[in-house]
């Protein structure tokens, strides 16, 4: 029998140093932010990202929910998974603190991450005034995470192997 991977808790420096932490951090892939509401809700959010350092950096705009979460509680929750089909799934969940970083410190944080998911070159206007929308920086302090990581789990290699791992189906535009 194939019993799930137990998920690995790290602490303080053991978060950066583990091998998975790093891999996905590399990768471009859509992170989700979660950070508390004062309604007591939880507001999470897909978000662009490049880690420097000792920290995650996000770009945003002043005016979101998210900043003015984290300017009252500035704890939050960093998700990075990068999932398949079947159980070929890995991922950590960091737990943190953030800092919001505004007027020129900001600046070559926010291309920093612009960098990492746009080419460089001349942008359509439309998508200039979008990236510009994003005037402050995230910078996300890792304290705690949980890791899993399934795609070496004997279940995995057997649902691929019967051809019963359903892909992914991803959602199109919408004009």
């Amino acid at each position: 029998m194939s019993d799930p991977a137990l998920s690995r808790a790290l602490n303080g420096d053991e978060v950066l140093a583990d091998s998975l932490v790093r891999e996905l951090l590399a990768a471009r892939l859509v992170a989700v932010l979660a950070t508390h509401d004062p309604s007591g809700t939880v507001h999470a959010v897909p978000m662009w990202f490049a880690f420097e350092g000792c920290s995650a950096l996000l770009a945003t705009a002043s005016r979101s929910r998210k900043v003015r979460n984290l300017e009252a509680d500035p704890h939050a929750t960093l998700v990075v998974h990068d999932s398949r089909p079947g159980f070929e799934v890995c991922g950590v969940s960091i737990a943190g603190t953030v800092d919001v970083v505004r007027g020129a410190e900001a600046t070559p944080l926010i291309e920093l991450v612009h960098g990492r998911y746009v080419a460089s070159g001349p942008l359509p206007a439309e998508a200039r005034a979008f990236l510009e929308s994003d005037d402050v920086a995230l910078r996300f302090v890792p304290e705690t995470a949980l890791t899993w990581d399934e795609r070496a789990s004997g279940a995995n290699a057997a649902l691929r192997a019967a051809g019963l791992a359903l892909l992914l189906v991803p959602t199109e535009p919408r004009a």
